[in-house]
């Protein structure tokens, strides 16, 4: 019975010892979270190539009779270079995903230059460093006419779609000067109500940024898109993404 009870003692401790190294096993990171509807998801900051499906790169879409914006990726995140030039963005997810907010993370080198007696968002005046924008699921489309005479962010912004669905609208998240807009939150003049707008970050000299937003409901989103531009301003910038992530885990409270 000593014999028994000693080889028991020695086995508790040995089992003891086990569960008190498992804390210091590795987890995985945030990257490599879940991507069901809801959980958090890190946004690739790379560029796709033309054979890439959606989920594996930012596209790079041009405007006709408009100077492209200069656009390079490496280990410090996305570099769009703006010149008095503009271009889209173009993120596809891999599946619709229910987003509860987003956090962009970057730096910007300058702002838009807006013109005396303008306020930014002005006709002549509607540059902005960067706009972050969601594109939502939903049952508009364009039908042949629309397509057209659609402007060509518009059809841009459709072709993101699959054919079997269509587009609610586009939630876009401003990065605004200082001063900003007169408005928060507006619809934009193009677009028939299909772009909407709201001021996320206000900022008056070069340096670091965040943009965030939480949504009172969650929003199904097909894609997302990004925009810099300068075209209006005639304005030079650089604007570095360092971080996108959709559902960010949020911090806990002391």
């Amino acid at each position: 019975m000593e014999h028994i009870s000693h080889a028991l003692r020695h086995r508790g401790l040995f089992i003891l010892a086990v569960i008190m190294l498992l804390p210091a096993v590795p987890t995985l990171s945030d990257s490599f979270d879940d991507k069901e509807n809801g959980q958090m998801l890190r946004i690739p900051l790379k560029l796709c190539k033309d054979t890439d499906d959606q989920g594996q790169g930012w596209k790079v879409l041009r405007f006709k009779n408009r100077l492209p914006n200069k656009v390079v990726c490496d280990e410090h995140g996305l570099h769009i270079k703006v010149k008095c030039s503009a271009n889209l963005l173009v993120y596809g997810l891999e599946s619709q995903t229910q987003v509860h907010s987003v956090v962009l993370q970057g730096a910007v080198t300058g702002l838009p230059r807006i013109p005396e007696g303008k306020r930014q968002g002005d006709k002549k005046a509607d540059d902005f460093a960067i706009r972050l924008g969601l594109v939502i699921a939903g049952k508009k489309r364009l039908n042949p006419i629309e397509k057209l005479f659609a402007p060509e962010l518009v059809k841009h912004l459709f072709e993101q779609a699959p054919k079997s669905q269509g587009l609610d609208h586009v939630c876009f998240l401003n990065l605004a000067n200082d001063p900003p807009p007169k408005w928060k939150e507006r619809i934009h003049p193009i677009g028939k109500g299909l772009l909407r707008e709201q001021i996320a970050c206000i900022k008056g000299t070069p340096g670091d940024f965040t943009l965030k937003a939480e949504f009172k409901e969650p929003c199904e989103v097909l894609a997302l898109c990004i925009i810099c531009d300068g075209d209006h301003t005639k304005s030079e910038y650089q604007v570095t993404i360092k971080d996108i992530r959709l559902n960010p885990k949020r911090r806990k409270e002391k």
